[in-house]
């Protein structure tokens, strides 16, 4: 993207670590990461390094395009020296929704008027955020998953614009991952309001003493022949991060009933689409859309 030269992050934390190596490495941008722990930023190019060297094991980069992105990114406790001349901002700070506001209003005042401001929340919503910011038709959320490469939820706000959100696509792909823009906002966004779902599952049947956390990520693990199961997800993401998040995402559970579920399905039914075996459901078979190599990616939408 030619209208991007210099990326801000906010927090030198994993997920701070991640996008401002995605951006630096695989986007070719300048990056400021900012924090106002100097212990963070030491030990964020050390993260990073072991990052890259998962990229480098499957080939998405080389030992010499990783180190040209290494020399890419610098760390301040600065804010004036990372906002100064940003393009985009992504903030990656705890999931508290007044830490957010008061940072973006801070940033608000040292970025450009042209700078792009993301937020990388979790479970909140734009709307719980963008208020405390004058440009709130240059503020959204972009939210990045884990691993190298994968999915970035974008969310709008009362306010985004349509080339704010045109803009966050477009380096979302720049960066080597893949865009999906919200239809309407909820915290969560699509694969975490899932995975909230299977983790929620999980803490009722062992916080009601059903069964313990090894054996219910057993069950799991043995029926769907997943590698691992919830409480191993939860030990993955960090435990305060699902008590965060978790607490952020309560309000969501009641917004559907199940009446208006069964509604969903209902047109489907009448229509005698139930899937594979009828040849149509959600899919088209006997090649549906979902095994089709562009499908991921989301190229064809």
């Amino acid at each position: 993207m030619d209208e991007v030269k210099k990326v801000c992050v906010i927090g030198a934390g994993t997920m701070g670590g991640r996008i401002s190596l995605m951006s630096a490495v695989r986007g070719g941008y300048e990056v400021t990461v900012y924090d106002i722990s100097e212990e963070a930023l030491q030990n964020c190019p050390d993260r990073q390094r072991q990052m890259g060297a998962m990229m480098i094991a499957t080939g998405a980069v080389s030992q010499e395009e990783l180190d040209a992105g290494m020399a890419r990114i610098s760390y301040t406790t600065d804010p004036a020296e990372a906002a100064g001349n940003a393009d985009i901002l992504s903030e990656s700070v705890a999931e508290i929704v007044e830490v957010k506001r008061q940072t973006h209003a801070r940033f608000d005042k040292l970025c450009p008027p042209h700078t792009i401001m993301t937020t990388n929340t979790s479970s909140l919503l734009v709307s719980d955020i963008e208020d405390a910011v004058s440009r709130g038709d240059k503020f959204a959320a972009m939210h990045f998953h884990g691993g190298l490469g994968s999915l970035v939820d974008i969310m709008r706000g009362p306010r985004t614009s349509d080339e704010t959100v045109e803009f966050l696509k477009r380096f979302a792909r720049s960066i080597g991952e893949v865009p999906m823009v919200m239809k309407k906002e909820r915290g969560g966004y699509l694969f975490n309001t899932m995975l909230g779902g299977l983790l929620r599952t999980a803490l009722i049947l062992a916080a009601g003493g059903y069964g313990d956390p090894h054996d219910i990520d057993r069950a799991y693990m043995m029926v769907t022949r997943q590698p691992a199961g919830p409480f191993a997800m939860m030990d993955g993401v960090g435990l305060n991060i699902v008590l965060e998040a978790g607490q952020g995402l309560t309000r969501d559970d009641t917004e559907v009933t199940q009446e208006q579920m069964m509604a969903f399905i209902l047109p489907y039914v009448e229509r005698g689409e139930l899937g594979m075996k009828t040849g149509k459901g959600f899919y088209t078979y006997p090649n549906p859309a979902f095994q089709q190599p562009d499908f991921l990616t989301g190229e064809n939408d």
